[in-house]
């Protein structure tokens, strides 16, 4: 079967090309014609300019897509040919997965073209789950990209007092329009000055660094209260060349705080559930939607371009450089 999908043959540069699918099946896979998938800003973005530690051109690109079943292996009972499914599938007019984390029987209750931000929350949810953080906490989040607003909105939802910095202004009103009330530019304000502010001089019990941008982990330690936690949720990239004593002693010492350095890295539960552990990913998605469909997570406010896969190389731009307008950037590959 042929189809087509998005490669970057090298930094900064993105095609479409054409490509040969076998159909042939394992007994545990699906054939899947892809409708929708998402951008990544972060490990796309690193992919894409080649941030990313050991980045080889070409490569492929995306993670988060939703489509129609063609066809099914013989072991498969989770969707049928017909649904519509949630996987972790590229950017590709086709694919084949032996993943599937949600399956829908037409029609759906939601609009097709949200349902790949599940996996940016389900990214973000991990911040939440290693986190010791109670209702009532404050909870800083630095960067209000995908992953750091769904942070934000997790946190908050879970009850906690959450402070969300980001320096790109269109990022701070789509975070507040998500329900993000305590908000802080630092090109306009000190952050320090007003964490304490708005914790009685006690600054957070949780910092999430979700950026990754190492030169903010020492910002964030500022930023946490003493036996705190500093919670890595971005994947650190990029070189940074410091003292890394002054940094390891926000740890280390009693008189720095003693705070708890943490990584809140997805994989490390189980993809699919088991029922061997209480978190999966795919536990995480079933969670996430829900929460989607119930109004509770706010979606819509993160969508802000629908493209066609030709326009792909726009889009990455936009989002490398004007950050100000792109964010939430969905391919749509129903014209195909």
């Amino acid at each position: 079967m042929k189809g087509k999908r998005i490669i970057m043959p090298a930094k900064r540069a993105v095609t479409l090309e054409e490509f040969e699918l076998d159909e042939t099946l394992a007994p545990n896979q699906i054939l899947l014609k892809t409708h929708y998938s998402l951008i990544s800003p972060g490990t796309e973005g690193a992919g894409y300019t080649g941030l990313e530690s050991g980045t080889r051109f070409p490569h492929g690109s995306g993670y988060t897509a939703i489509g129609e079943v063609l066809d099914v292996g013989e072991d498969v009972t989770k969707c049928s040919v017909g649904d519509m499914v949630f996987c972790y599938t590229p950017h590709a007019s086709i694919a084949k997965t032996d993943r599937v984390f949600l399956a829908f029987t037409p029609p759906l209750t939601l609009d097709a073209k949200l349902i790949p931000f599940v996996r940016m929350a389900t990214v973000a949810m991990t911040s939440v789950r290693v986190s010791s953080a109670e209702f009532g906490d404050t909870v800083v989040i630095i960067g209000l990209g995908l992953v750091g607003n769904s942070a934000a909105q997790l946190f908050n939802l879970a009850g906690m007092k959450v402070i969300g910095v980001e320096r790109i202004p269109a990022r701070l009103e789509i975070a507040r329009r998500c329900g993000i009330q305590h908000l802080i530019n630092p090109d306009e304000e000190d952050v320090l000055e007003r964490v304490l502010a708005l914790t009685d001089g006690e600054k957070a019990e949780v910092t999430v660094e979700a950026i990754g941008n190492p030169r903010l982990v020492e910002t964030a330690y500022q930023l946490t209260r003493a036996k705190g936690e500093v919670i890595l949720l971005g994947s650190p990239r990029g070189e940074f060349i410091t003292n890394a004593t002054a940094i390891l002693n926000y740890s280390h010492s009693i008189g720095l705080g003693a705070i708890t350095l943490r990584s809140a890295h997805e994989w490390v539960y189980p993809v699919m559930h088991s029922g061997e552990s209480k978190h999966s990913l795919e536990r995480n998605s079933r969670l996430v939607y829900s929460l989607i469909e119930n109004g509770k997570f706010k979606v819509l406010e993160l969508l802000t371009h629908i493209i066609q896969p030709e326009d792909a190389q726009a889009a990455y731009d936009g989002l490398t450089e004007r950050k100000d307008e792109y964010l939430g950037v969905v391919m749509d590959w129903t014209r195909g």
